[in-house]
């Protein structure tokens, strides 16, 4: 898939962040992110600075050049993407990174419309509420944020006043670590100028489950189930989706389901097919836990956002008349060829 882009007439402002790189095209191009736009503060490249006042005012796509010596180089300026945000921004976590990020995102298949007000602009519905556990350096909170921000086009008022009571949906993201939780904040804050930073909530919590049972009180007596939906949902559930990034999640999916809504998504992300298995072990063996299986998808390993299937269930096998697990990847509907190889030597 190629990439193209037309520039649409944008100047930079105060607060905003720039990149920059070279015209000359080089085998491995090196590309700077400026802080926020601020009079006083300078850009430094390879061959010099730039003046954070000689960038502010400029258009998207402009030309700036700096004079080493007897040679003069070439940049460009444009606004950062997702991508060369996350991945040049100071980091105190692993960031999941955009590609694979948007991946899980839409995998939830979120659809998030615009709310529904009354004729004093008050909002018809509660608010949808999400929740995403393990804010870490909040690249994954960042794309959740993208999906859900169009519910929230209420919040800021003609004024310029910002009214959070007018949000048609939030994300609650909590992190065991104060300073995960502070790096996650920087990460939405500082992203065009701060425009996703009304969707969400930071929570610096032990555990998911006792955000779930002791702190989200006043968070979900917003979303309460109606009465037609009791027979469906816990009298608990408030949230509209979930997304777990964190070690032990296992641990926490009975408190997670109970606080779901009626088809709610739940997505897992970890590093081992083997935290996959033991997740599903763990519904088979308390159907009273309300999560039905929908499928496993492998993040593929390079640039990001390559997707495989895997088919991962038990199944009953004749040779020994036990019930065992498949788990091996999947080629669209069917099972692939081939497999895993484990070898061993004697000590």
């Amino acid at each position: 898939m190629l990439r193209l882009i037309r520039k649409y007439s944008t100047k930079f402002e105060p607060g905003d962040l720039v990149m920059c790189r070279p015209l000359k095209r080089t085998t491995s191009e090196k590309k700077w992110l400026s802080y926020p736009l601020k009079e006083g503060d300078a850009l430094r490249v390879g061959t010099g600075q730039f003046k954070h006042e000689d960038i502010i005012g400029k258009h998207s796509s402009a030309q700036i050049f700096t004079t080493y010596g007897k040679r003069q180089f070439k940049y460009m300026l444009s606004k950062p993407t997702t991508e060369e945000y996350i991945n040049l921004i100071a980091r105190d976590a692993q960031p999941i990174y955009p590609l694979d990020a948007a991946a899980i995102v839409n995998l939830a298949d979120l659809h998030i419309d615009y709310p529904e007000v009354d004729a004093d602009g008050n909002l018809n519905n509660p608010p949808l509420q999400f929740f995403e556990a393990g804010t870490g350096h909040g690249s994954l909170s960042l794309q959740i944020l993208k999906t859900i921000h169009p519910a929230n086009c209420f919040v800021k008022q003609p004024n310029g006043e910002i009214d959070l009571s007018k949000r048609g949906a939030v994300l609650h993201t909590i992190d065991c670590r104060e300073n995960h939780s502070a790096r996650g904040a920087i990460t939405i804050n500082k992203f065009r100028r701060g425009m996703y930073s009304n969707d969400v909530e930071f929570h610096v919590s032990e555990s998911p489950t006792k955000w779930l049972e002791e702190e989200s009180t006043e968070y979900a007596a917003l979303s309460k189930p109606t009465e037609d939906l009791l027979e469906f949902e816990d009298k608990e559930a408030f949230l509209s989706g979930a997304f777990l990034d964190m070690g032990g999640f296992d641990e926490h999916l009975r408190s997670v389901a109970k606080h779901l809504k009626l088809d709610a998504p739940l997505i897992i992300f970890c590093p081992s097919i083997s935290q996959i298995m033991q997740a599903l072990e763990l519904l088979l063996k308390n159907p009273d836990i309300k999560l039905n299986f929908v499928r496993t998808v492998q993040l593929l390993d390079g640039a990001g956002g390559g997707l495989k299937e895997w088919d991962t269930r038990t199944a009953f096998i004749k040779a020994t008349g036990k019930t065992g697990w498949v788990c091996r990847p999947k080629v669209g509907v069917r099972v692939c060829g081939g497999g895993f190889v484990m070898r061993r030597k004697n000590r």
